[in-house]
């Protein structure tokens, strides 16, 4: 479509024009048939934000295969009288899993004598933060520490109720070294309750509330919290109490040669995983899963660069020739991450297009009108027309995917923006009247 008939499609369709102070770009084309139908500034380099999850989800499948579970293990050897928890970088270990290994290895062991149990966190580089990523953002629920071993996504649910004429506190999952500190929540006017997070330097979850909850109120606030491998151990060394077996955290260490296997945490298959990360943007599962491609690759420690590394190959294999590409993480918090329009709609044609694993690169993404990210998005269109994903920073706004035209033509799309902070409603109501307008004009 040439420049000139796209400005009377979208005029026609009533597509606002581009407001003043943001920069544009994009690229779309047929997968079938390779023609490029809409470009502008299509190899100029932008920040993706949660859009390069796209990339990380090809490298995954590529790497991995669909059907990869994460193993977290609990070793042991009787003639020591240990036990390591052996992390594995899992994405969404619960405290059922906990619960149930705890069992099968008290069953596994001798009775009647004392054991100490170890943390083995060796799989990764110890870096929970990433290059890139605001510190002013560490407190919210998009931004939890990445660690070896993880609590499900090393979030907090914290309960604070004002029913019967005093402050309670409540906390999930129970964290056996948290400090949560309440003193400064009042009973009085309907107000406002707000939690300080700390303990990223000591390893150690630290939580301090304040504010005014309302006579007979609750409220619930969710943050992220540091230490997850510890507190994991901690746990696990609960459970083992209530199972009957005396059990002492001892600190960090690497089980030996004579160590044998009591049981297995099996996540979740990648496919379900990746899911879970792109459908509803977790972040925290992005980066495992980024550093768990660099742990089969390479062997531990695995780290984000290296995996970062694994995905730069990939995309120079997919777009041969091209040059040009920033990668510091896997889940497009970081400011430094930098890819363009053309790269970011070629990836999703490559998944998409995938006779290995196409249909689970598919499904892992949200759908318009129907769930996820896209669940308020592109209801004008027909539900399935468009599946894709999005990506926010306060002054980026991106979405890729594939769209369904009423012709039946397949696109493969990217629209890369940055705009003033602020403006991020408006910068999607935006692209979804340029997705509105390719789905009726092509």
């Amino acid at each position: 479509m040439t420049a000139i008939a796209l400005l009377a499609l979208t005029a026609a369709l009533n597509v606002p024009g581009i407001p003043s102070g943001w920069r544009v770009g994009y690229c779309a084309f047929d997968i079938d048939t390779g023609e490029e139908v809409l470009s502008r500034n299509s190899d100029a380099l932008f920040r993706p934000a949660s859009t390069v999850k796209v990339l990380t989800t090809v490298t995954a499948l590529e790497h991995l295969g669909p059907s990869y579970v994460y193993r977290t293990s609990i070793k042991a050897d009787a003639s020591q009288g240990s036990i390591w928890l052996v992390g594995a970088g899992a994405p969404l270990l619960s405290a059922e899993d906990v619960t149930r290994a705890a069992m099968e290895t008290v069953a596994a062991l001798p009775g009647g004598r004392s054991w100490n149990l170890y943390l083995d966190a060796g799989c990764f580089f110890p870096e929970t933060h990433l290059l890139g990523w605001d510190e002013s953002d560490w407190d919210k629920t998009y931004c939890p520490p990445v660690e070896p071993v993880c609590i499900g996504d090393n979030v907090l649910q914290i309960v604070v109720s004002a029913v019967g004429g005093s402050v309670r506190v409540f906390s999930y999952p129970r964290l056996p070294g948290l400090i949560l500190s309440h003193d400064d929540v009042r009973i009085g006017a309907a107000g406002r309750v707000s939690a300080s997070v700390s303990g990223w330097e000591e390893r150690s979850p630290r939580i301090t509330l304040g504010g005014t909850l309302a006579s007979g109120e609750t409220t619930t606030l969710y943050k992220p919290f540091a230490g997850a491998p510890v507190e994991m151990a901690g746990y696990l060394e609960d459970e083992f109490g209530r199972w009957g077996m005396d059990v002492r955290y001892a600190g960090q260490g690497t089980p030996g040669e004579g160590a044998i296997t009591t049981a297995t945490m099996l996540s979740q298959p990648l496919w379900v995983l990746l899911g879970s990360m792109n459908k509803l943007s977790r972040n925290v599962i992005s980066e495992l899963i980024l550093r768990g491609v660099s742990h089969e690759a390479s062997g531990a420690p695995a780290s984000t660069r290296a995996g970062c590394d694994i995905s730069g190959r990939l995309l120079d294999q997919i777009l041969p020739g091209v040059q040009g590409w920033q990668l510091a993480d896997g889940s497009g918090l970081s400011r430094l991450n930098l890819l363009t329009p053309r790269q970011l709609a070629t990836v999703f044609a490559y998944g998409a297009g995938s006779l290995e694993f196409g249909p689970e690169f598919l499904t892992s993404f949200p759908v318009n009108g129907v769930d996820g990210t896209l669940f308020s998005r592109l209801r004008n269109l027909p539900p399935g027309a468009f599946r894709g994903k999005t990506g926010t920073l306060n002054d980026t706004c991106a979405i890729t995917g594939v769209l369904t035209t009423v012709s039946g033509r397949r696109i493969a799309l990217a629209i890369m923006l940055e705009i003033p902070r602020g403006t991020a409603w408006s910068a999607r109501a935006w692209q979804d009247s340029l997705i509105s307008a390719m789905h009726a004009g092509f």
